[in-house]
């Protein structure tokens, strides 16, 4: 019981330990996966959809099919519909969707980016709204043909600023950091599952031990307890002059020797009361 009062606490604050690693090591991968596939998402339209839709309408410019941002989008509401908690934003400093608008938090994410032009990717934790998230974020440099769509208004092609208006992601210039793309996951359903996990393993490991424990009491209580109790009965027979049972062990250990032992102390007080009784 010692070792196990001592060993449990011992075993519970190291699996949090290594379970709390795991947690966040899941939530980062959940969070890059996520980004990435909002990214793959962008690339796929900027570099395959848009390109052939302007071959066959040079003049044109569809919303729905050559805008990255607005597939980007569509698609993580998608995701947002199924899971809650999910969030996605191309954060700006003037996005045309206000719901990319970059909050307190997100404006230093971009000026961090725009202070070092290094700087591919930045994570951690984050609360919002109460609930912590895991996020991952990682810079948006405009090309020179981003221009045509966010340079300024008045080239702009006329779907978009009929969508749009005039006034947002505008004024951008080549190879500059106009924002970031951010994926945020909560942490709370990882951290549920590592509890129930540190609970089963706990439960697991208190079941096992006393399971270990009963085993060990019925060795004990069989092999040693029982025999010596068993000396005691026949000890007390014959220190009343019964000498009819004998000194009977089963194991082959010390209790066996110390049986054959008693037995023949029993066996030279026998022969000595009989001699004393014969010279009587």
């Amino acid at each position: 019981m010692i070792i196990f009062i001592a060993s449990f606490p011992v075993l519970v604050v190291s699996s949090y330990l290594i379970l709390r690693v795991n947690v966040d090591r899941e939530v980062f991968e959940n969070a890059k996966v996520f980004l990435f596939t909002m990214e793959s998402i962008r690339k796929h339209y900027g570099d395959v959809t848009r390109p052939a839709v302007m071959k066959e309408l040079p003049e044109r410019f569809i919303v729905e099919a050559m805008s990255t941002s607005f597939n980007a989008r569509g698609v993580a509401e998608k995701v947002r519909a199924e899971f809650p908690h999910y969030i996605f934003k191309h954060i700006s400093m003037n996005p045309r969707n206000p719901i990319n608008k970059a909050d307190g938090f997100e404006e230093g994410i971009i000026a961090k980016f725009r202070a070092d032009k290094t700087l591919k990717e930045l994570k951690g934790l984050v609360e919002k709204g109460k609930v912590e998230y895991f996020y991952v974020a990682r810079p948006v440099a405009s090309k020179a043909d981003c221009l045509r769509c966010h340079g300024i208004p008045e080239v702009a092609p006329g779907e978009l600023l009929a969508k749009y208006g005039s006034t947002g992601a505008f004024g951008w210039q080549a190879n500059q950091v106009v924002g970031a793309l951010t994926a945020y996951v909560p942490t709370a359903i990882a951290k549920k599952n590592a509890q129930n996990a540190l609970i089963l393993f706990a439960s697991f490991y208190a079941a096992i031990f006393f399971v270990i424990m009963i085993i060990i009491d019925r060795v004990i209580i069989g092999s040693i307890i029982k025999p010596i109790e068993q000396f005691v009965e026949v000890a007390d027979e014959i220190s009343r002059g019964k000498f009819e049972r004998d000194f009977n062990v089963k194991t082959k250990d010390e209790l066996k020797t110390l049986s054959e032992a008693f037995t023949r102390m029993k066996l030279s007080l026998v022969k000595a009361i009989d001699i004393v009784r014969r010279k009587q």
